[in-house]
């Protein structure tokens, strides 16, 4: 009996090492597809050095066909993340684009209940990649990006863009 247990002992050695073996490569195969990032911080401001309160911020490679998102803080601060929350961007040049969404429904529905200054909106160039002139590029390491960009040339006192 001890020769068979001897045997059965060895028989669940090797399939827990074949798994381990398996688990392993998976685990280093299932983010192969995944291009290196690296951390990025920045800050946008207007021309006038007031900061952009609000926004989406998207970087796009086009060599590598990958964007990294993130969201303005209201100091204009930012970082963007590829694959998960700010784990930064590629490395190389990158389009930049901001976009801010805003709209008389919901100013109207929560005018009670929004008590903050939302700031100025910036020129509807920079939503698209063809028209923004903001880019970067990333460098292994930590990156710091300063963008300026231009008001909305037409806004209301309370900064909805005017028709």
């Amino acid at each position: 009996m001890s020769s068979g247990l001897k045997h059965l002992s060895a028989r669940h050695h090797a399939i827990a090492a074949i798994c381990l073996a398996v688990a392993l490569m998976c685990s280093v195969g299932c983010n192969s597809d995944r291009l290196p990032t690296h951390p990025v911080e920045g800050s946008v401001q207007f021309e006038d050095g007031t900061n952009l309160m609000f926004g989406d911020i998207e970087f796009f490679s086009a060599s590598q066909r990958v964007n990294a998102r993130g969201k303005i803080q209201r100091d204009g601060t930012f970082t963007v993340g590829t694959y998960a929350q700010n784990d930064g961007a590629v490395e190389g040049k990158h389009r930049i684009i901001i976009l801010q969404v805003t709209g008389d429904y919901l100013t109207e529905k929560y005018a009670d209940q929004i008590k903050h200054e939302h700031g100025e909106l910036i020129h509807s160039a920079y939503f698209d990649y063809r028209t923004s002139e903001l880019e970067c590029t990333i460098t292994p390491g930590t990156n710091r990006v300063e963008l300026t960009v231009r008001k909305h040339p037409r806004q209301t006192e309370d900064g909805l863009p005017k028709n």
